[in-house]
């Protein structure tokens, strides 16, 4: 099974880097609705969330959240623009906590914002709630700290943009690394967006200066984007290269075979090949995985992976749960993400694959559909370093579940942005709320990877030695997470 993260705004980065700016405005965003629509798209989402999400409570209550929705509905006579109407919904599905849960406006909307909109200029990297110039060629001097945009401070503008970037829990590092990926896009979402940004900033020696930065369309922000200085992807997802003579290092980009990432069959090539190669070089004592930049993706390639780290079987779970065993609202499916043929495939799979756990206690996932694996042959034995980052979620963070909790790995880097022990992800249905079009994703499978729950909920796996990124490694590029990580086997050989 997948562990599906089908970003509406995926889509969003596809488009820009294929349509051209031209005359016009956000004219679907500025669309009034009346409080009769809002409140029905309103009551449709509680309905949708309430049947299909098997982790709604994990981190809400049912009266909290009931109490949201009642806040959110108008009065007889009022009325919201599209902008106003997701901005509020976005705020609701926020409260839910999960990564895999999150509301966009409508594919139409985002193609006109695309087509039409300008954009703000600066790619950012936000550290620990506050935003740095991310480029080389830039307006501002690369690592400068962005301090406000048109006069709006940005402890003050950047929680107006989180609900566009849901995550797991109460891990806000994860939402950052998403924050960094879209915030020109969210910031037009949110705003009507002008021809110039002024922007407050504060410069390497603390000088404090203020600079009008022009808007640019959607072209030249997809390509600035693929060039900033700190966090560009590498040219290949999977990469393995020695780093001393007892010390490989692994790094698996992405369990993704979707979205422009390699086809499985590549995937489980560079696998075997890679962990033969280390069962061949017999003086290999320890052995680096880099998850960093790992999202997530397919539950499989994440198995494969671990069955090679593994000392004893496993399986994909420790226990799967779903609210249905069928698709509610299918009326109200977008035909953009699901055709009726991918509808009815989802149903067979859920009817055959789920089984009930009594009246009214849902479904669970059967033993046949979570089987047993047992360690590969070719399995390392030696010492597991492994890096990770905000970045490193759902997949990613459930191998990091396992091998914290039946290995004696040792973790490097940031707390991963997918918790540990408890999600919801698997397949994600995308709905279309019936009259403002905004769309609704939710996942309808919940993960327990550890048969005894972490003592602290809603947070990530923890690194054993913390290392973050400074504002001046934007401008650098030194990547400290990783000489660490190699200065730290190197003083544990020595030991031993």
């Amino acid at each position: 099974m997948k562990i599906v993260f089908p970003r509406c705004f995926q889509a969003l980065l596809i488009l820009l880097a294929l349509i051209s700016i031209s005359s016009g405005q956000d004219t679907q965003l500025r669309q009034d609705y009346s409080a009769e629509d809002i409140n029905a798209d309103l009551d449709r989402m509680q309905e949708i969330l309430e049947t299909m999400h098997p982790g709604l409570y994990l981190y809400i209550t049912p009266e909290e959240l009931k109490q949201e929705f009642a806040e959110a509905r108008l009065a007889t006579g009022e009325t919201k623009s599209m902008r106003q109407a997701f901005l509020s919904l976005a705020a609701i599905v926020d409260k839910v906590r999960c990564g895999h849960t999150y509301a966009s406006v409508p594919n139409s909307a985002q193609e006109e914002l695309t087509r039409d909109a300008v954009f703000f200029p600066l790619p950012l990297k936000f550290l620990a709630g506050q935003a740095f110039v991310n480029h080389k060629n830039a307006e501002l001097p690369c690592g400068a700290e962005v301090l406000s945009i048109n006069g709006l401070a940005m402890p003050k503008l950047i929680p107006q943009l989180m609900p566009f970037v849901t995550g797991d829990g109460y891990v806000e590092t994860y939402r950052y690394e998403l924050l960094s990926d879209l915030f020109g896009m969210s910031l037009a979402v949110a705003f009507p967006q002008r021809g110039q940004f002024d922007v407050e900033y504060r410069k390497a020696n603390g000088e404090v200066a203020m600079k009008t930065v022009q808007a640019i369309d959607s072209f030249k922000l997809q390509l600035r984007m693929k060039s900033v200085a700190y966090g560009k992807p590498p040219r290949l997802p999977y990469r393995i290269d020695r780093v001393s003579k007892e010390t490989f290092l692994i790094a698996i980009d992405t369990f993704d075979n979707d979205y422009g990432a390699p086809p499985f069959r590549m995937y489980r090539q560079f696998i075997q090949r890679a962990f033969k190669m280390l069962g061949k070089t017999p003086e290999v004592k320890n052995l680096i995985l880099d998850l960093r930049l790992n999202e997530g993706g397919y539950t499989r390639n994440e198995m494969m992976l671990y069955s090679f780290l593994s000392e004893r079987p496993f399986r994909e779970m420790y226990h799967g749960g779903a609210t249905q065993n069928s698709i509610a609202f299918k009326e109200n499916l977008s035909r953009l993400y699901q055709s009726r043929g991918m509808i009815r495939g989802y149903e067979r799979r859920l009817s055959r694959e789920l089984e009930p756990v009594g009246e009214g206690a849902g479904f669970e996932l059967s033993e046949d559909w979570n089987p047993r694996v047992v360690p590969d042959e070719d399995r390392f034995e030696g010492n597991i370093y492994v890096l990770t980052s905000g970045r490193t979620h759902s997949a990613a963070s459930a191998i990091c579940s396992r091998l914290q909790a039946t290995q004696s790995a040792v973790f490097i880097g940031e707390e991963t942005g997918g918790v540990n022990g408890v999600f919801t992800a698997g397949t994600t249905l995308v709905y279309a709320l019936p009259n403002t079009g905004i769309e609704l994703a939710v996942p309808i499978l919940k993960y327990s990877n550890l048969e005894k729950l972490p003592a602290e909920s809603g947070r990530g796996i923890k690194p054993d030695h913390t290392v973050t990124i400074r504002p001046v490694d934007i401008q650098s590029g030194e990547d400290r997470v990783l000489k660490f990580a190699i200065e730290l086997v190197r003083r544990h050989s020595r030991e031993d």
